[in-house]
């Protein structure tokens, strides 16, 4: 039987794409911003291990209001950073309108 030694030089060390939830936030902040705006955040994000995915929360707040209220969630792969399971920019939009109206907030 033969083996063969790998040297630490051709080894392949794996790479995870969103590692904290600090990055997860701020990876979903950056397309919120660019698509809709910043009264759209992301406000948590918890890692479940055995999807291997981020469950980031989304908010709708104000600087000068705070929070007023959930919009939905996206799903963030840890390894990849691809989105799943994330309404459409067009979606949170209406969403953020709805629920800014119901505040009085024009």
């Amino acid at each position: 039987m033969r083996t063969t030694e790998v040297s630490a030089e051709n080894s392949v060390i794996p790479q995870i794409a969103v590692p904290t939830n600090t990055e997860a936030i701020a990876r979903v902040n950056r397309w919120l911003h660019r698509e809709i705006g910043t009264a759209v955040h992301a406000a948590s994000a918890i890692f479940d291990p055995a999807t291997f995915y981020w469950h980031v929360s989304i908010e709708l707040a104000y600087g000068a209001i705070g929070p007023l209220g959930p919009l939905g969630d996206v799903y963030l792969h840890a390894a990849t950073g691809d989105f799943a399971g994330c309404p459409s920019a067009d979606e949170f939009r209406q969403r953020a309108e709805l629920l800014a109206t119901s505040h009085e907030i024009v």
